[in-house]
C-alpha cells in the first residue's frame, strides 16, 4: 500500500519521551499526519495514561532511555495490559530487536532517534493498516 492510499484516520498514538520538547515535537509531527496523539513525559505517566485510556491506543511510540522505567520495561508492562498494541522503540543509540527483555513485548520496530522523521510514517502505515 503506498503512502497516498493510506490515511491515518485519527488513529490514536501514545508518544512517550522524558524530554518534554521531544515529546511535543513528536506530537506535532504525528498530528500533522492526522493521528490523534497523546504525549507522556516519562514511563510512569505513559503507563497511567495507557491504563486509564477509555478507548485505548492503537500504537505506542516510546523512548528507550528514561528514568525509573526504560522503554523496554514500559513495553513489557503495556504487553501485560494489551498484548495486541504495537510499540515502536526509539533510542539515541543503536539498538536491535535482540535487546534483552524484548521477547515479552509487542515491540515491532526499533528506530534511532535521528531516523524518526524519515522512517516513522512508513512504520505507522505498516502497523496501523
Amino acid at each position: 500500500m503506498s503512502a497516498e492510499h493510506f490515511t491515518a484516520g485519527g488513529k490514536k498514538i501514545l508518544y512517550v519521551d522524558d524530554e518534554e520538547s521531544l515529546a511535543l515535537l513528536g506530537e506535532e509531527f504525528l498530528s500533522d499526519l492526522d493521528y490523534q496523539v497523546t504525549c507522556a513525559f516519562g514511563s510512569k505517566q505513559a503507563l497511567s495514561l495507557f491504563q486509564n485510556a477509555e478507548d485505548g491506543f492503537d500504537l505506542v511510540v516510546t523512548d528507550e532511555t528514561m528514568p525509573g522505567m526504560s522503554g523496554i520495561q514500559l513495553a513489557q508492562e503495556l504487553y501485560r495490559i494489551s498484548p495486541e498494541t504495537p510499540v515502536i522503540l526509539c533510542s539515541g543509540h543503536l539498538l536491535t530487536m535482540a535487546e534483552e527483555g524484548m521477547a515479552k513485548t509487542n515491540i515491532k520496530a526499533v528506530l534511532i532517534k535521528t531516523d524518526v522523521c524519515a522512517k516513522l510514517p512508513s512504520l505507522l502505515e505498516e502497523f496501523l493498516c
